[in-house]
């Protein structure tokens, strides 16, 4: 199993490297990213996919974007606790 303090900073990597900007970790809504929009979402999720060894189903796309939480608690639950 991945250690939690790896995935998560992962996760804050990969997600910066999709938006175009460094971020400080923490709970960010799409209200919060203007950058965050649709298709940056699709381009997260394959990257989750990749980078994880994942796959995400139309019903978890949608509920994932909502906020980081949301990913981090699926990503939690899919490779092991953040």
């Amino acid at each position: 199993m991945r250690d939690v303090a790896d995935s998560s900073a992962d996760f804050w990597r990969l997600f910066g490297r999709v938006l175009g900007r460094e971020l400080a970790p923490g709970r960010y809504t799409r209200d919060d990213l203007p950058e965050w929009d649709s298709l940056r979402h699709i381009e997260l999720v394959f990257e989750l996919e990749q980078r994880f060894g994942l796959e995400i189903d139309g019903d978890a796309i949608v509920a994932l974007y909502s906020d980081t939480d949301a990913i981090l608690d699926f990503l939690a639950a899919r490779t092991g606790p953040r």
